[in-house]
This record gives C-alpha cells, structure tokens and sequence, in this order.
C-alpha cells in the first residue's frame, strides 16, 4: 500500500486552516498548525510533501518561516503554495516569490476546488504521481 502524502496547512484564522485541512483530509495526511513557528516543527517532526501558508500569522510569519527553511536542509526543499488575504498590502509579491519553494500563490477568496487543484498540480510536478520518497 501507498503511504499517503503529507501536507502541512498554517493559518492563524483557525476557520480557514481548518476548512483546507477537511477538504484534503481524503486524500492525504493533513497536520494544521496557527503560526511560522509551529510550521518548522510539523515541517521537522515528520516527513513533508508539501507547505500551505499564510503570510500573516503570530510569532513567525510566513516571510520570516521562509527564511527559516532556506537555513535548514531539511526544510528548503518542501515545496511552498501560500494562500493569503494580505494582498500584498504589507508585503511585495517579490518577497514572497524570490523563495525558489514557493510554488505558487494564491488569494484566501479563491474556490476551494481552485486551491486543491494547485495542490494536486504542485505535489505532481514536485513528486510526480506518487508520494515523495524522503
């Protein structure tokens, strides 16, 4: 048997955070954490296929989560999809994208389906059809 995919899913807006994580639980193995901080633990405590984020979280946001991950070999090569309703108004799209794991980038108001199609898309490109082999 296959073992499933893992996903990672931080927000600090519970709500959300916990919508994503229902929506892919059928598919893949989902841990939800509320800040940058709780990330790199999850992230390190087990295998990782995948990071969804928001960028503006408590504690360690996810620009200063980013570069985090580009400190530790462990963690650089997880690839990133962040969703967030910042808009970028505090932030530049720039920040965001210079991090070569962040994959894509999407807006908090985009359909869910929308979402886990991207996630789908970025763990195939990543991994191929089946799960990563760490």
């Amino acid at each position: 048997m296959q073992e499933r995919q893992r996903i990672v899913v931080l927000d600090d807006y519970e709500v959300f955070a916990s919508l994503l994580a229902t929506a892919l639980e059928s598919d893949y193995d989902v841990a939800v954490g509320l800040n940058g901080r709780q990330g790199i633990q999850l992230c390190l405590a087990a295998r990782t296929d995948l990071l969804i984020t928001d960028i503006g979280m408590p504690e360690l946001d996810g620009i200063q989560m980013l570069k985090e991950f580009q400190k530790d070999q462990r963690l650089s090569g997880i690839p990133v999809i962040v969703v967030t309703a910042t808009h970028f108004t505090t932030q530049n799209r720039s920040d965001v994208t210079r991090y070569p794991q962040v994959k894509s980038v999407l807006s908090k108001t985009s359909d869910i389906n929308s979402i886990i199609e991207k996630v789908r898309k970025v763990l195939k490109e990543s991994y191929g059809s089946g799960p990563a082999a760490k």
